[in-house]
């Protein structure tokens, strides 16, 4: 099966779903669009007779620079909208039956610290950066946090959530976030070996997988959103939040115009 979304892209080949988030011109920022692209994609793998799911980005210096801020800034039925499908994105992939596995490289931000976060393996290339960068505009990504907390506990994801701090490879797999860091420059190459080795194994993976499921942690990290979505409507609501963001946007098209 070979299907494309505009920004996302589906193919299947022995069994591997691999899915491609390719929208450079925005960082792979997340629009409810792709948001909902990657559920289906996540959702139909078993019924297409998939054995995992392996998630990466077409660009070689970003994974995803988190949900599209410019897309919720158009008003309140926007905001609820891609929180809606976030919120059914992390359902989806909490409660998966396939192993999930992703090749990140570069800027993991917000919504792309989430997604990470959800994945049995990640395989970074030591240029990978999660970052939470959300307090930087006046707001706390309290459903980052309860995604991320399920990997490092709770006091360093509220640590990095409040700092806005960059962590990296090396130090995100000593969190248990990454499984594997190769070099940049070989990572293409080491990332595709270590791609076919999980691939090999993937009856190993699959129990790894059932016993995530058995864990009770998906519903503790639902029940965690349900309580704390909420709160990023009532965050973005405050006076000063969207005009901080709004003067990011302009700064940042001046710099791109310069």
């Amino acid at each position: 099966m070979t299907e494309n979304n505009e920004h996302v892209s589906i193919r299947d080949v022995d069994g591997v779903r691999h899915v491609t988030l390719n929208r450079p011109e925005k960082a792979n920022a997340l629009c409810i669009s792709m948001i909902q692209a990657l559920r289906s994609a996540i959702e139909s793998g078993a019924a297409a007779g998939m054995r995992m799911v392996v998630l990466c980005s077409a660009s070689q210096k970003l994974f995803c620079s988190g949900a599209d801020i410019e897309e919720f800034l158009a008003g309140p039925d926007k905001l609820a909208q891609q929180s809606k499908a976030l919120r059914e994105l992390i359902g989806a992939m909490a409660h998966c039956p396939l192993p999930l596995l992703a090749l990140a490289r570069g800027k993991a931000a917000g919504a792309g610290v989430i997604v990470l976060s959800l994945m049995d393996i990640v395989v970074a290339a030591d240029n990978l950066v999660f970052v939470c960068p959300e307090i930087e505009f006046g707001m706390y990504p309290g459903v980052v946090q309860a995604v991320l907390e399920v990997k490092t506990g709770q006091a360093r994801a509220r640590q990095l959530c409040l700092s806005g701090e960059a962590l990296r490879a090396a130090e995100a797999k000593q969190a248990g976030l990454v499984t594997d860091v190769f070099p940049a420059d070989v990572f293409e190459i080491e990332a595709h070996k270590r791609l076919a080795y999980f691939a090999a194994r993937s009856e190993a993976l699959l129990m790894a997988r059932k016993a995530w499921l058995l864990s009770g942690q998906t519903d503790a990290i639902m029940h965690n959103i349900g309580m704390l979505e909420p709160l990023l409507h009532e965050n973005f609501s405050h006076s000063g939040v969207s005009d901080a963001i709004k003067s990011y946007f302009a700064q940042l098209r001046t710099r791109t115009a310069g």
